[in-house]
């Protein structure tokens, strides 16, 4: 068959992994430069920093399986353990993103506008070409999703999922800052500050780069002011950790759909009428003990739906 997956993110790229491995012909449509999704690494100067995925926790088998091949090819480690293992990729979250993409068929910097259907084939106009597919593969955020989907019936009750934003402070330090034990704090910190990693402790920058991850609430609540007002806020909380440590830079990354409110029991969505699926960290398989979106939820639904289509 001739699939089409639209997103590559990690869902995307396991979902395409397989079908290829299976003997299907794949492209992935990526609106980014870049693959990977919430696996993102940004360079700022000499340094590197991740601000989306942290780390990635494993609890089934399926993951764990590949992570251990990972581990072996070198492309993640583990960062600490407490009580559990903490992984992270070796030289940032997206150079594993790039290593999983590898031999695939990806269109990058390419958005799709409208997905129809006509006859058997599903037809999707991006903003640079029109594509056929006999199956395609939605892994984007659902409010996205239901943009491209406004002429094909869907379960009311997806709809009504919700996403929170998140806010990532980026900031480059001019000498040693020390972030907790491992480079992580992630309690007993200033009202609205989720969590503050310093990539340099991590393993994966040279110089001392500094994420600081505001919690649901204060992000939505400062969501439509402006960057710069944002960015100097989150630098004054900051600054409860770091003290008076001279800062060379700073930028703001904005996640609107980081974390999903609520998700769906099944690992991804068939639509009834029409060869599309829906897939992505939202899905859970029913028995899912954690309750949230995460890496391994990502990277499980896009095994189950590969299955599905195959």
């Amino acid at each position: 068959m001739n699939i089409g997956i639209i997103g590559a993110g990690l869902s995307g790229i396991v979902a395409a992994r397989d079908l290829v491995r299976h003997g299907h012909t794949v492209e992935l449509i990526e609106k980014s430069r870049s693959v990977g999704g919430r696996l993102a690494t940004r360079r700022i100067g000499d340094g590197k920093a991740d601000h989306g995925a942290v780390y990635f926790t494993v609890r089934g088998e399926a993951l764990k399986q590949d992570v251990a091949d990972w581990i072996e090819r070198e492309l993640v480690r583990v960062w600490y353990a407490d009580p559990y293992p903490r992984y992270v990729a070796i030289d940032g979250m997206n150079t594993l993103a790039k290593h999983l993409a590898e031999g695939l068929t990806v269109h990058l910097s390419e958005r799709a506008e409208v997905v129809m259907l006509e006859n058997e084939t599903v037809v999707v106009k991006t903003d640079v070409t029109t594509r056929h597919y006999d199956r395609l593969l939605i892994t984007s955020p659902l409010p996205q999703t239901f943009d491209l989907l406004t002429d094909f019936a869907v379960d009311p009750a997806l709809r009504e999922l919700t996403y929170a934003p998140t806010f990532v402070g980026l900031f480059e330090f001019g000498s040693e800052i020390t972030i907790g034990h491992e480079g992580i704090l992630d309690t007993d910190l200033a009202p609205g500050v989720l969590k503050v990693i310093n990539n340099h402790q991590k393993g994966i920058s040279a110089t001392e780069l500094v994420s600081v991850y505001m919690d649901e609430s204060w992000s939505e609540e400062w969501y439509e002011r402006a960057d710069e007002d944002t960015l100097r806020e989150i630098e004054r909380l900051l600054q409860s950790v770091t003290g008076s440590a001279v800062i060379r830079s700073r930028q703001l990354k904005r996640w609107r759909y980081a974390q999903a409110t609520d998700v769906w029991a099944e690992p991804y969505y068939p639509l009834r009428d029409a060869p599309i699926f829906l897939a992505g960290d939202v899905f859970l398989e029913p028995d899912d003990a954690s309750g949230r979106t995460r890496f391994e939820s990502a990277y499980v639904s896009g095994l189950r739906v590969a299955e599905a289509m195959r």
